[in-house]
């Protein structure tokens, strides 16, 4: 193959791959908290961010840490991939028995546009309305129903301190 072949194959490979990306600053700036896998529950005007996995099944943003990555910053930066949206994540909200933290994050002004930055690892992104939970298949059994309870919690917070 010619040489000039081979470099565009090279810098192909590399866009594709994803190798010519930095990683993300993660903003996180709190006491660290340490799980194999994290994720975010972002929630605007009833509507959960929510991925579509490629095989099927939709759940929140998130997945594994890397090595001494903190659960916070490992939420962060996946739900950047898998939605292309820049949150803050928050406090913790939930531990699922699989080990994976959810943490309510923030969307603000600044976050961007749904953009997966890596289309391989999900289907699509989109805001699902939560009265429309029942109307997917979830990734993991009851998780959309854990979801369902969460953001009734949040809601009912909410609620509380607005009276106050």
């Amino acid at each position: 193959m010619p040489l000039a072949n081979r470099l565009c194959l090279i810098v192909l490979l590399a866009a594709v791959t994803g190798c010519t990306q930095s990683e993300p600053v993660c903003p996180y700036v709190g006491p660290p908290d340490y799980a194999p896998s994290a994720g975010c529950l972002a929630l605007v005007h009833g509507r959960a961010l929510v991925v579509q996995g490629r095989l099927g099944g939709i759940g929140p943003p998130g997945g594994s840490a890397r090595a001494g990555e903190s659960a916070q910053c490992a939420a962060h930066r996946e739900t950047l991939e898998e939605t292309g949206l820049d949150l803050m994540p928050g406090r913790l909200l939930h531990t699922f028995d699989t080990g994976f933290n959810l943490y309510l994050c923030a969307i603000h002004a600044e976050s961007g546009m749904i953009d997966p930055v890596h289309i391989g690892e999900v289907k699509q992104a989109f805001w699902l309305p939560v009265d429309e939970f029942d109307q997917h298949t979830w990734r993991f059994a009851g998780q959309g129903e854990a979801l369902r309870q969460l953001w009734l919690q949040l809601a009912t917070q909410r609620s509380m301190n607005s009276n106050e």
